[in-house]
C-alpha cells in the first residue's frame, strides 16, 4: 500500500517532442474541419478538442487561445491543400492541372468533409483579427504563386490572369455551396469550369 501511494505522487513523465507534435497536428485537423465548415464563432474549444479525442487542458499546452489555433488552422489547411503542393502523382502538368480544376469545382468538393479554406472561409474571414487575415492572404498568394509556376509550363500565363482565374474558382466554390440545391450548384461550377478550359487553351 505504501509502494503504491509513493508511486501516485511520482511526478508524470514528460511527453516526447514527437508525441507533442502529433497532438499539435491533431488539434489543427480538428480545428480545420470544423472551421470551415461551420465558422469561427459556431464551434469551441470543447468541441475542437473532443473532435481529436484529446483533453481540453492539453489545448493549452499548444495555443494561447482559439484565435491563434484559428490562425493556425487556416495555416494548416491551405499548406495541405492540393492548390498549394502541386503535382504529387505520376502525371504531366497538363493532366493533373486538369484533374485539379475538375476536383475543385465539383460537387464533391463543395460538399465534402475537407473543403478548401479560401472558399470555405472567406466570409467567415473578414470578421477575424489582423493575423487571420494575413495567414489568409499568404495562403492566397502562395496558392496563386505555386498555380502560375505549373500554367506557365504548358502555356504563357501573368500573374494578373492568375489572380482573376483563381479568384473566380474560390468565388465559385463560395457561392455553391451555399445553394442547398446540387443541380443549380452542378450548373454553377460546369460554367466556370468551362471558362477555365478556354482561358487555358483545354485544360
Amino acid at each position: 500500500m505504501i509502494k503504491v501511494i509513493f508511486n501516485y505522487f511520482e511526478p508524470a513523465m514528460p511527453y516526447s517532442p514527437q508525441h507533442k507534435q502529433q497532438s499539435r497536428q491533431k488539434i489543427l485537423a480538428s480545428a480545420y474541419r470544423l472551421f470551415t465548415l461551420n465558422g469561427y464563432e459556431r464551434i469551441t474549444i470543447n468541441q475542437i478538442m473532443a473532435d481529436c479525442q484529446l483533453t481540453r487542458g492539453g489545448f493549452y499546452a499548444h495555443f494561447s487561445s482559439k484565435s491563434e489555433l484559428y490562425t493556425e488552422a487556416l495555416k494548416f489547411g491551405t499548406t495541405a491543400s492540393p492548390l498549394v503542393l502541386g503535382n504529387l502523382k505520376s502525371l504531366s502538368t497538363q493532366h493533373w492541372l486538369t484533374e485539379l480544376f475538375d476536383g475543385y469545382l465539383s460537387i464533391e468538393h463543395i460538399r465534402g468533409i475537407k473543403p478548401c479554406p479560401l472558399a470555405f472561409l472567406s466570409a467567415d474571414i473578414t470578421t477575424r483579427d489582423r493575423a487571420a487575415k494575413a495567414a489568409y492572404k499568404n495562403a492566397f498568394l502562395g496558392m496563386n504563386k505555386r498555380l502560375l509556376a505549373l500554367v506557365k509550363q504548358v502555356m504563357p500565363f501573368t500573374t494578373e490572369q492568375m489572380f482573376a482565374l483563381s479568384s473566380m474558382m474560390i468565388g465559385t466554390v463560395a457561392i455553391a455551396k451555399t445553394i442547398n440545391d446540387d443541380k443549380v450548384a452542378l450548373q454553377l461550377l460546369r460554367a466556370t469550369r468551362k471558362t477555365i478550359r478556354l482561358t487555358l487553351n483545354g485544360i
